[in-house]
């Protein structure tokens, strides 16, 4: 038996899973401007499209955004092609450029709980969870990852090879484990005054019951 996700309302929007809306309170939380499933859109090559509602636009970061629970919740061929610029997802405010790749998709699961602090001389603060972020380069995708922090996200998109413009998925060689996954904060910039952490804090302990307030 399949457990169905929880519809839950929060910021005049009627979310899909109760996952969904804690992301929304955890942006924000660090102020972060989001729109919920602004535009669903046909992704892959012709003869192989396939209609894609993405669950978040970051309009600022220029990033769409996919929130699953699990990897195994994942299509993960529809993912590596919605990140491919020229049959995948629009980019409506023009291509959001690191270095010379193109970020694309940012995925994100369960919110993680974010306690343990980092602590290396001059440079110390909370511990982050990374999150996997799909860019774009030269015909190839790639899974990097993306660090919440004090000033919004900092985007990494260096990482393993997923698939490319052919196209194929190399899926299983991505080089790190998708999801939530703890890297030392003094390495990306580190949330100094504990907004990042204070988000997460309040993404995991929100409440909707009842018309609650996160």
């Amino acid at each position: 038996m399949s457990i169905r996700p929880i519809e839950t309302s929060y910021a005049g929007h009627r979310f899909r899973s109760r996952l969904e809306a804690r992301w929304a309170v955890f942006f924000d939380s660090l102020r972060i401007k989001w729109e919920y499933e602004p535009q669903g859109y046909a992704v892959g090559p012709e003869g192989r499209r396939r209609p894609y509602l993405p669950d978040f636009w970051l309009p600022k970061e220029k990033l769409w955004v996919e929130v699953k629970g699990t990897e195994e919740q994942m299509d993960v061929e529809l993912l590596v092609h919605a990140a491919i610029p020229h049959f995948g997802l629009p980019n409506p405010a023009g291509p959001c450029w690191i270095s010379d790749h193109q970020a694309r998709l940012l995925i994100l699961g369960p919110i993680p709980l974010v306690e343990a602090v980092h602590d290396a001389g001059e440079l110390a603060g909370y511990v982050h969870p990374a999150h996997a972020l799909l860019s774009f380069r030269k015909g190839d995708v790639f899974q990097g990852s993306a660090v919440f922090n004090s000033h919004g996200i900092e985007l990494l998109p260096e990482g393993g090879l997923v698939g490319n413009d052919g196209p194929e998925v190399f899926w299983h060689t991505r080089g790190s484990d998708w999801g939530n996954w703890l890297t030392p904060g003094a390495a990306m910039n580190p949330d100094h005054d504990g907004r990042a952490q204070g988000a997460y804090r309040a993404a995991r302990s929100a409440r909707f019951e009842h018309g609650e307030r996160p």
